[in-house]
């Protein structure tokens, strides 16, 4: 009886999720799949993905994610463009970042956190601080894949591991399924890009 139970659950789950949710992770998923191969097609799917993405943010009241999407919108242009560039001049090379880099970003996206929090809190919006904090660094990690920043897929994987937990809390259960392939994927882009790092590293600015 338990067992029947328990299935009931996951199929009133599956059947709960709206065609959006669905189209959304698709493209989702087909983007970042195809940032970690360095193909620059990945901008056009994810640009698709993120519009879908801020219809269910909206309906989840989750303000800070959809916000976030308008930003996606734009570096997804950014990122489009300055990838494409590689065909016109030299080769867009994987770099990394300074500890100082690394740590002035951090205390940029801590910073970032506790203001976007306290004003999505006063706007009534869900997990406010949490989801203010996934947001900033988000933006922070978004900027260093449109100018191949190695650690960004560090940054993704904390990131989305913290992103199952928000959703799976608001009900948004395909989105957390969603995010729990980005870690995995994210490990993978890593060990990708990290085998076409140069050997002379230059750090970006």
């Amino acid at each position: 009886m338990g067992e029947e139970s328990v299935w009931e659950s996951l199929q009133n789950i599956w059947i709960a999720m709206s065609p959006v949710e669905w189209w959304a992770t698709v493209f989702s998923i087909i983007y970042v799949i195809l940032a970690a191969k360095q193909n620059i097609w990945c901008w056009f799917f994810g640009i698709i993905g993120v519009v879908l993405s801020f219809y269910v943010y909206q309906g989840a009241r989750l303000y800070s994610d959809a916000t976030l999407q308008v930003f996606y919108l734009v570096m997804s242009f950014y990122g489009w463009y300055n990838w494409n560039k590689e065909k016109k001049e030299e080769k867009l090379p994987i770099s990394t970042w300074t500890w100082t880099q690394h740590l002035k970003a951090i205390a940029i996206g801590l910073l970032f956190s506790a203001l976007a929090g306290a004003f999505w809190a006063w706007n009534g919006a869900a997990l406010p601080y949490i989801d203010a904090l996934t947001t900033s660094f988000s933006v922070i990690a978004t900027f260093m894949v449109t100018r191949k920043i190695l650690e960004n897929w560090i940054y993704w994987i904390i990131i989305d591991f913290a992103c199952v937990f928000i959703y799976f809390h608001r009900e948004i259960y395909l989105f957390s399924f969603l995010f729990l392939i980005y870690c995995i994927i994210a490990v993978f882009g890593y060990f990708k890009w990290k085998a076409n790092l140069r050997p002379k590293i230059s750090s970006n600015t």
